[in-house]
């Protein structure tokens, strides 16, 4: 079980000894939704400062079939890097203890080298270019629409090197 703001995710228990194409389902209070079969709970990194920001991409992250992971500053996010293996990075532009450029450096020194989708209150042109030349995956505006980052994370998760 994954906790996360009021609610949970989890495998949905009813599915837990039927067919094989079931498994991936995964239960959110009040509906059911089918996971995609590539992504089966991996851990994904979620970096906020704000803790309604964290809780609302955690609840992203879950619905595209990934572990959400929290870290509010820049020095969590590396010691979460240290211990786990992630295969993407979902952050905040401004954090309490730096910004999205350290996230980014400290993933391109991970093993895995997740990608850093950055999260930003504008989504300006300018610091889209800035964000993607300094090594972010991609630049959204934040709160997106919800759809716009499910793909981004998506496309990022296909993107990565196996």
């Amino acid at each position: 079980m994954i906790p996360f703001d009021d609610t949970s995710v989890m495998h949905h228990p009813a599915n837990a000894n039927q067919r094989e194409s079931t498994k991936n389902e995964l239960m959110y209070p009040g509906r059911v939704r089918q996971v995609p079969a590539m992504l089966n709970l991996l851990p994904g990194m979620v970096v906020s400062s704000e803790d309604r920001v964290r809780r609302r991409l955690a609840e992203i992250l879950g619905q595209c079939g990934l572990t959400p992971i929290f870290a509010s500053t820049v020095a969590e996010s590396q010691m979460a890097l240290a211990r786990h293996e992630f295969c993407m990075i979902l952050c905040d532009e401004c954090l309490a203890d730096g910004d999205y450029q350290a996230i980014v450096e400290i993933a391109n020194h991970a093993d895995t080298r997740p990608p850093v989708i950055v999260l930003s209150r504008t989504g300006d042109w300018p610091e889209y270019l800035a964000a993607t030349r300094a090594g972010a995956y991609d630049y959204l505006a934040y709160p997106s629409v919800p759809t716009d980052l499910q793909r981004v994370i998506r496309n990022a998760f296909l993107d990565r090197d196996p």
